[in-house]
């Protein structure tokens, strides 16, 4: 992801981030210790750890979980509520501030920023960084590990937030912890595994570990559920099928379809009768079918992401292979879609420049190519579209109208419609 990334929240964290991560190996079970240790406030916490088999001639460190005091939860943390960009909270690592991402995928600590907090890489690992003390409110993870990457060079968090995301919060917290996503308030805590049951009205699902990966039971169309991988990750759309389980279930036929751009992938797309998740059953979905060089394991069928996701406050409960799921009180409203079929790019001093046109979509109706240069859209020049704005134009309503004038002073409108 470079900075000069096209304006569309594909570009975030592209699903396939997520969905598949190649080589990436099935995290072990969690061992259960109960145990006092003896913060420097002097308060006293119940811990218990994930170990791996050490080498003995370097053993590795025990990463543990602390609460603070006689606590058994972080509290709520709130977070930005970007619902098209993902989860983004603030902790501090090794003592400094800063602002992360709860992200399903292996968890990443910024490469600058390692050398500032002087942790090391890895003996037997370049590439990663143990020792990371990550504090979330009242928790303490202690001698965590992530992988190094160049968050701060990818840069798209920074210009959404206003920050840099240092560190990506990944499979090593969900692995010793649940995690509990108040989408609708805006807050997530992380609470010990031992001491959470299902809140009333919430509707308990398996959340089993299959071929890697952690995946839930969805079922589109009223067909008998599939396996989909949780993917807190992807910001892009609701769901993400494989081809062959769109052609077994005759997904595409006599329905519109239209194309995506997904990072450097262009992704089918068409809408779906029914979804139904955690007994609640979505009308009207659209999906995309995963490229064939990005397919999972042929257990699982896909991936369900954030737009989804948020309808429900979710307790996420990796060590006892759970998910209690609460409908918010919205959550039966349309899920957002593209209606526009138009990604824009900012290669231009003061205009947008066209990067993708979606075939059979009202952009494409309207004579849209890539590569048009645009001056304004409804009347405001470009220093007036915050990024969030000008992604969430692509989700306009059904009916609106919209004005864009070229660089060459001529006018075009665009009707929002659905045209998948």
């Amino acid at each position: 992801m470079q900075n000069d990334s096209p304006f569309t929240l594909r570009i975030l964290l592209p699903r396939t981030v997520e969905l598949r991560k190649a080589g990436h190996p099935t995290p072990q079970r969690l061992a259960w210790l109960a145990a006092t240790l003896c913060l420097m406030a002097g308060s006293v916490a119940a811990t218990y750890a994930q170990s791996t088999t050490p080498n003995p001639a370097d053993p590795a460190p025990v990463q543990t979980v602390v609460f603070k005091g006689s606590t058994s939860s972080s509290g709520w943390i709130d977070f930005a509520p970007l619902t098209n960009f993902g989860i983004y909270l603030p902790v501090k690592i090794n003592g400094r501030d800063a602002m992360a991402l709860l992200y399903g995928g292996p968890s990443n600590i910024d490469k600058t920023f390692v050398e500032s907090v002087g942790l090391a890489a890895k003996k037997e690992d370049a590439s990663s960084v143990s020792g990371i003390q990550i504090q979330l409110g009242d928790l303490i993870l202690q001698n965590a590990s992530a992988k190094t990457d160049d968050l701060q060079k990818q840069g798209f968090d920074a210009k959404i937030l206003g920050q840099s995301v240092l560190f990506r919060l990944g499979e090593d917290v969900f692995n010793q912890v649940v995690v509990d996503v108040d989408y609708a308030h805006h807050r997530v805590a992380f609470r010990d595994a031992r001491t959470v049951t299902g809140p009333a009205g919430a509707i308990e699902l398996p959340l089993i570990e299959l071929d890697g990966e952690r995946v839930l039971p969805l079922s589109l169309n009223g067909a008998v559920p599939a396996q989909f991988e949780l993917e807190l990750g992807n910001v892009i759309g609701p769901l993400m099928v494989t081809p062959a389980y769109a052609a077994r279930q005759k997904l595409l036929e006599g329905r519109p379809t239209s194309q995506r751009l997904s990072g450097r992938y262009s992704e089918t797309v068409v809408s779906v009768d029914h979804v139904s998740f955690a007994s609640i059953d979505f009308p009207q979905v659209p999906i995309a079918l995963i490229p064939d060089t990005e397919l999972p394991p042929p257990s699982i069928t896909g991936g369900v992401g954030l737009p989804l996701l948020a309808k429900f406050r979710l307790i996420i409960d990796y060590p006892h292979s759970r998910l209690y799921a609460i409908p918010n009180s919205g959550a039966m409203t349309a899920i957002e879609k593209d209606r526009i079929g138009l990604v824009l790019d900012k290669k231009i001093a003061n205009g947008f420049s066209v990067a993708f046109v979606s075939p059979n979509s009202p952009a494409e109706a309207a004579g849209f190519k890539k590569g048009d240069k645009i001056s304004l859209i409804d009347g405001k020049p470009f220093q007036a579209w915050p990024i969030q704005a000008i992604i969430k134009f692509q989700m306009a309503d059904a009916g609106t109208i919209h004005i864009f004038i070229m660089a060459d002073g001529t006018e075009r409108q665009i009707k929002a419609v659905d045209f998948f």
